[in-house]
């Protein structure tokens, strides 16, 4: 296959997410890496619970369960003394934790499923030469054995990373700028009093920061965070030494014996200043990066990609090319909140301002058991709560119940172990007919045969359920990347039938 549908640059887990949600659509891939080997040390470490129900669409959740560890919350100190508590139970939905996963295990069951869709990364491959035009994208491809190769293809995504080639050959700006503080991180063998075990530990020590995270009964994730003026040696190989001292420096009672890796890094906050040119995209890494806190960056690459693969798909369908400037407007907008939200969260865990200091350690005790505010955290670390409302790729014509177009749908309970969502994991839109008669679901079913139908009414659900979706009779069309993306009375079938023709779905 010289020329596919989409090329995708970049093979980590938001190219390989980009490339399984192409597959499943039916349209051609190729998937290049200049690496000749999969990340074989993970500087990601966290699967979110909005992750976790992006995976059991393509039947690896529970593989993914299986291969990590559930941490149920965290909790952050600050000279010793605890002055937050997050729980992450109360996360809605069927995975209420946060899972620590090393990128290394996620990349594998990732690439296997990739693979079994017949799509297996071109290494040592590099991208040398684009350009694009009436509606086409041209690339130069330098392969292994030092042979060139050009390629047409309709569309092409950059998730190339931080230093992204196609985001530069197609000059756009990589704003913002680096974070001054000294990073490196490990996974430390360790023990003492203050190892963590269920839940992670963060330890502020006057502006320095130490995360502690348990991966596996062996092994301990540590992540250190100095200031300038504390740093070492940059051009020095990072010891057990480093570690040990910045954890003394912390009041934390832990001894360090032994590592299985370790390496510094720098962290940046910056964000391209548009994620498309014409047919060329930018994902994950080549679209923003910022500091580890929250554990989002994978996270959020992953979720770039299952937002914008359906909407190509649905633009190969026939649906108006305008629906892929949506991807910009609905995954801009988290870019730019979650770089302002790790900034300043960042700026306020390493203040060496003692006045700030000591404001900090008096409030947080206090705001963070308000209900609000761990329903906030929970659903911010989570990513359950990244809604696009605002969108103009949704529909809203109203009705009762909580939920509104541009929502995530969450996977409601339906009595006698079922669930609303737990049998979708086709690649089309869901349609939830609520309070529809067998009549209502078969004319649904003829006029729509391109999108799985699920019926329901309030009888099936419990009180929550109900509050959520409302009693009324209604239709939610639910988008392949689990958003809902039109929502409107039963009766009114101009209106669901105008958003299907918008979104690619073939109506009889």
């Amino acid at each position: 296959m010289t020329n596919p549908d989409v090329l995708i640059v970049g093979a980590g887990p938001t190219g390989m997410t980009a490339a399984i949600e192409l597959r499943r659509a039916g349209l051609s891939v190729r998937i290049i890496d200049r690496a000749d080997h999969m990340a074989q040390h993970s500087q990601a470490l966290v699967v979110q619970a909005r992750t976790l129900e992006l995976l059991q669409r393509y039947g690896l959740a529970e593989k993914a369960v299986a291969a990590g560890r559930r941490l149920q919350g965290g909790r952050l100190y600050s000279n010793g003394r605890q002055i937050a508590h997050v729980q992450v139970s109360n996360i809605p939905g069927r995975y209420p934790f946060v899972l620590f996963l090393p990128q290394t295990e996620t990349e594998r069951l990732l690439n296997e499923h990739m693979e079994s869709l017949d799509v297996v990364t071109e290494r040592q491959t590099e991208l040398t030469v684009l350009s694009q035009g009436a509606g086409e994208v041209f690339a130069t491809l330098r392969h292994s054995d030092g042979s060139t190769e050009e390629l047409r293809t309709r569309w092409l995504i950059g998730c190339d990373g931080a230093h992204s080639a196609v985001r530069s050959m197609c000059d756009i700006a990589f704003e913002g700028e680096g974070v001054d503080l000294f990073f490196f991180l490990g996974d430390l063998e360790i023990e003492g009093h203050d190892a963590p075990s269920e839940e992670l530990a963060v330890h502020l020590h006057h502006g320095n920061v130490v995360f502690m995270g348990r991966l596996t009964d062996k092994y301990t994730r540590l992540i250190v965070a100095l200031h300038e003026d504390q740093k070492r040696d940059e051009n020095a190989p990072i010891t057990l030494e480093d570690f040990q001292k910045a954890i003394d420096q912390s009041g934390v009672k832990v001894r360090v014996l032994s590592a299985d890796w370790i390496t510094p890094f720098r962290v940046n906050d910056r964000q391209a200043a548009h994620y498309r040119s014409g047919n060329i995209f930018l994902a994950g890494d080549a679209s923003h990066i910022h500091s580890p806190v929250g554990g989002q960056g994978m996270n959020t690459g992953m979720q770039d990609a299952a937002n914008l693969g359906w909407k190509i798909a649905a633009v190969a369908r026939g649906a108006p090319d305008s629906l892929l400037d949506s991807y910009q407007q609905e995954r801009g907008a988290v870019g730019k909140r979650l770089l302002s939200f790790t900034s300043r969260a960042l700026k306020m865990a390493t203040t060496e301002n003692s006045l700030l200091e000591g404001l900090r350690n008096a409030i947080l005790p206090l705001v963070t058991q308000l209900s609000p505010v761990q329903k906030a955290a929970t659903g911010f670390i989570s990513e359950t709560a990244i809604e696009y409302r605002h969108s103009p790729a949704v529909t809203d014509r109203g009705g009762d119940g909580d939920l509104r177009a541009g929502d995530r749908m969450p996977d409601l309970p339906l009595g006698r172990a079922r669930s609303l969502l737990e049998a979708w994991t086709s690649p089309h839109h869901l349609a939830v007919l609520c309070g529809a008669s067998k009549k209502d679901v078969e004319e649904f079913r003829q006029q729509l045969p391109a999108a799985d139908i699920f019926a329901i009414d309030a009888a099936q659900l419990d009180a929550a359920g109900v509050k959520a979706i409302g009693q009324d009779p209604k239709v939610l069309l639910i988008r392949p990347d689990g958003y809902i993306g039109f929502r409107g009375p039963l009766d009114q079938p101009e209106a669901w039938a105008g958003y299907a023709r918008r979104v690619g779905i073939v109506i009889a």
